[in-house]
């Protein structure tokens, strides 16, 4: 159950960070995500595709974007207020999300199969929290 508990998160995280991979591109209700720097570097091409996505979702709804980008200030903010407060919390959670995404991370080289599984579950969680739409297989 710890367990569990601790690779929820993680789990999370691993999700945005994967979610241009399976982000579906037919879904109306919100923008493709915006590929990160080490999937962008990796995957050039790829992530030059996932950007013109994204440009062409948010020319034809520009407030969906705008709120989400908004809603990412805000986030962004109080993590930042929050390191300003508490900078020894902060690097320690810092430090336990690295651990934890190492683990996955060989848990995943170890066995495929249930890593696919997990991020399975912890998309469809995610998305649920979000009340967004059901995650893509």
């Amino acid at each position: 159950m710890r367990l569990q508990q601790a690779l929820i998160p993680l789990l999370a995280g691993m999700v945005l960070l994967g979610a241009p991979l399976a982000a579906p591109a037919e879904d109306a209700g919100s923008p493709p995500p915006r590929p990160g720097k080490a999937f962008c570097n990796d995957n050039p091409a790829k992530c030059a595709e996932i950007r013109a996505e994204r440009k062409a979702f948010c020319e034809a709804n520009p407030e969906t974007c705008a709120g989400q980008r908004e809603q990412m200030k805000k986030k962004r903010a109080e993590r930042q207020q929050f390191c300003a407060q508490n900078p020894e919390k902060c690097a320690e959670q810092r430090e336990q999300m690295k651990k934890k995404r190492a683990e996955l991370k060989a848990r995943c080289e170890a066995d495929p199969a249930q890593c696919d599984e997990l991020k399975k579950e912890a998309r469809q969680k995610f998305q649920d929290r979000q009340g967004g739409a059901p995650a893509s297989p």
